[in-house]
């Protein structure tokens, strides 16, 4: 098997740098252990993790009971605390469950490498869509904190500090849960990438076996034998990719709601009175279309290629062709979808609700130029 290269190596740092500065955070309550080479709770991890939820819950509602004095003008504010809370309280509550989809996905994963023969399953576009991802956490703390914009007596005493860094973890660790769903989505991508191109290396296999007129009757139906078989293995684990595809879909759909919920209040409660606003409105924008990219570029690379289809017309052995019929059928009846309470969170939903609230930030835009016009 050939070594890791610098690439893969590379991205392997980025996303364990990334598991660090979510442990820091007290995002998460996992660790890696190398020698089993599984993912495994830490009861240290834990507590920590509780004691800063017990923290962040106690500012946050403290902060709300003090917005009902003004609940018309401050209601953006208390919806999103809320949000975020939920957000927080739901991976602590769910980090058991996390943890076990990661196990199964890195055995899966395992799988994935011994049938590329190689250990180098993550390619550029892969990175760079981590880079991205990291960029999009930045841009948007950035952009929703707005710590340049904050005046100066918002540091005058201890107390008012130690709120402004209160008000930062919350929202950091409400970014690092939905940045970690993006991380695993990029993950299994690759895999589905590097699936893809088993899938063509085989059929490409049994095209040059067809043509060839060289080989004995016996070598003939060995090698085709052999590669049936390896062509079985390979379905049989893409299928088992679509399964833990869809389970960490459905393990993540609260975030992708709240995310949205999150990403659209900026939209309904503020007016782009100059650039700086219009600004923070397009880049809300903007974050809520990455992330969304992210689950249809999972979303269509999940669904069956172009190299399946053609790896099913060049086989003709019959319990291959059926075994590759059911994978047919049930993907193109199966798509890789969030829904949670009814509703189908996916790219058209996504883009309706944009919509609506690019309207009503362009009539709150012609509402507050009215207001400024001399009568």
């Amino acid at each position: 098997m050939r070594e890791v290269n610098l690439l893969n190596r590379f991205t392997r740092q980025f996303l364990s740098l990334f598991i660090l500065l979510t442990q820091i955070c007290g995002v998460t309550t996992f660790v890696y252990n190398s020698k089993t080479q599984c993912f495994r709770h830490s009861a240290f991890l834990r507590f920590y993790s509780s004691l800063v939820l017990i923290f962040l819950t106690l500012s946050i509602f403290a902060n709300i009971s003090k917005m009902f004095d003004n609940l018309q003008a401050v209601w953006p504010n208390a919806i999103g605390s809320v949000v975020l809370l939920v957000v927080r309280v739901y991976g602590f509550v769910k980090s058991r469950e996390i943890v076990v989809l990661l196990n199964q996905m890195m055995r899966i994963m395992r799988q994935v490498n011994l049938m590329a023969r190689h250990p180098n399953v993550f390619r550029l576009k892969h990175l760079l869509l981590l880079l991205l991802t990291l960029q999009n956490l930045l841009r948007s703390l950035n952009t929703i904190v707005g710590i340049r914009n904050y005046p100066a007596d918002a540091y005058d005493s201890l107390l008012n500090s130690v709120l402004l860094l209160t008000m930062l973890a919350f929202l950091l660790s409400f970014l690092l849960q939905i940045t970690i769903n993006i991380c695993l989505f990029v993950v299994l991508i690759a895999m589905y990438s590097e699936l893809h191109h088993c899938i063509r290396r085989i059929s490409n296999d049994m095209d040059k076996l067809r043509l060839s007129c060289v080989l004995e009757s016996g070598q003939f139906m060995v090698l085709v034998g052999q590669l049936q078989d390896i062509g079985e293995k390979l379905i049989r684990l893409r299928y088992n990719v679509f399964q833990i595809t869809l389970k960490i879909t459905r393990h993540f759909r609260i975030h992708w709601l709240c995310a949205i919920i999150y990403g659209l209040i900026p939209f309904f409660s503020v007016t782009a009175k100059d650039k700086n606003v219009l600004y923070f409105l397009i880049i809300s924008a903007l974050n809520l279309i990455f992330q969304w990219t992210i689950f249809a570029m999972l979303s269509r690379e999940s669904r069956i290629s172009r190299s399946i289809c053609t790896f099913h017309l060049t086989n003709y052995h019959k319990d291959t062709a059926k075994m590759i019929d059911e994978l047919l059928h049930q993907e193109i009846w199966e798509r890789v979808t969030v829904t949670i309470y009814g509703i189908t969170l996916d790219t058209k939903l996504l883009f309706k609700l944009l919509t609506i609230s690019a309207f009503c930030a362009f009539v709150n835009r012609l509402e507050y130029l009215q207001h400024q016009c001399p009568q």
